[in-house]
C-alpha cells in the first residue's frame, strides 16, 4: 500500500508548536490592552515586547520562559508574537485620543510601533542572518539593522553572512509564505485606523515605517516582502471512499431523486 506523504514531512518546522510558557507570556502582555479602561499596565507590555522581540534580551525572564524561547528559532517567536503585537498596536491607536497622545505619540506607543515596524520590515532579514535559524536562539541583535533597506541589509557581497539577490529573495519568500492570515489581520485592524498615524509621528526610530503607512494613506499596497512575498498554496488531500456491496444493494435503482451530476475530467 502506497503511503501518503504528510503535509509537514517536507517542512519539519511546521510540526512544532509554540511552547506553553511563550503562549502564556504573549497573552499576559496582550491582556493589559484588553481591559475596559487602559491603565498604566500596557506600558510595561510595550517595553517587554521591544526588549524580547527586537532587542533579543532574555535577561530577567523566568527560567521556564527563557528555556522555552531557546527551544525554538527566533523567527518562530516573531511569527507567534506578530498577531499579538498587531492587536495591541491597533488598540493603542484606537484609544490615542483618550490617552492624550493626539499630537505626539507617548513613549510606550513609540516602543510598540517601533516593534511592529521591526517585525514587518527587519525581522525576516535579521533572523535569516543568524547562524541558528531553525535551531534555537541566537543572542545579540544589530541595532543598526532597521536603518538599512530590507534588500540591502547585512554585509557587502562576499562578506560572511551575505547572500546573493536570488538567495535573499528565496529566503524571504520562504520566511513569509505562511503569513497570509497575518496580512489579512493587519488589513482588518489597521485599515480603519490608518489616519490615526500621522507623518509627523514617523521620525527618528519610526522613520522606517513610512514605507508601510505612506502607501496605505494613498490606498496602495505597501511594497515590502511581508505584503508581496509569494504564498505557498496548501494542499488539500481528498481521501477516496469505497462503496461496499451491501451499500450498493441497499440503494434503490432508478430512484426518482438522483444526486447531483458531477462532471469528471480526464
Amino acid at each position: 500500500m502506497v503511503k501518503r506523504k504528510s503535509l509537514d514531512e517536507n517542512e519539519p518546522e511546521c510540526g512544532k508548536g509554540i511552547p506553553f510558557p511563550i503562549q502564556t507570556f504573549l497573552w499576559r502582555q496582550t491582556s493589559a490592552f484588553l481591559r475596559p479602561k487602559l491603565g498604566k499596565q500596557y506600558e510595561a507590555s510595550c517595553v517587554s515586547f521591544e526588549r524580547v522581540l527586537v532587542e533579543n534580551k532574555l535577561h530577567g525572564l523566568s527560567p521556564a520562559l527563557s528555556e522555552a524561547i531557546q527551544s525554538i528559532s527566533r523567527w518562530e517567536l516573531v511569527q507567534a508574537a506578530l498577531p499579538h503585537v498587531l492587536h495591541c498596536t491597533s488598540i493603542l491607536l484606537s484609544n490615542r485620543n483618550k490617552l492624550g497622545h493626539q499630537d505626539k505619540l507617548g513613549v510606550a506607543e513609540t516602543k510598540l510601533l517601533h516593534t511592529l515596524h521591526w517585525m514587518l520590515l527587519e525581522a525576516a532579514q535579521e533572523c535569516n542572518h543568524e547562524p541558528s535559524l531553525g535551531h534555537g536562539w541566537s543572542g545579540g541583535s544589530s541595532s543598526s539593522a532597521f536603518l538599512q533597506p530590507v534588500g540591502n541589509q547585512g554585509s557587502s557581497p562576499g562578506a560572511p553572512g551575505s547572500c546573493s539577490g536570488s538567495e535573499d529573495e528565496h529566503t524571504r519568500t520562504k520566511l513569509f509564505h505562511k503569513s497570509m492570515a497575518t496580512v489579512e489581520l493587519f488589513v482588518f485592524l489597521f485599515a480603519p485606523l490608518i489616519h490615526r498615524i500621522k507623518e509627523s509621528d514617523l521620525t527618528f526610530r519610526l522613520a522606517s515605517g513610512l514605507v508601510i503607512w505612506q502607501p496605505m494613506w494613498e490606498h496602495r499596497q505597501p511594497d515590502i516582502p511581508a505584503f508581496t512575498a509569494l504564498i505557498k498554496p496548501v494542499r488539500n488531500i481528498v481521501t477516496a471512499k469505497r462503496n461496499s456491496p451491501v451499500n450498493n444493494q441497499c440503494s434503490p435503482c432508478g430512484s426518482g431523486n438522483p444526486g447531483p451530476m458531477v462532471s469528471k475530467r480526464i
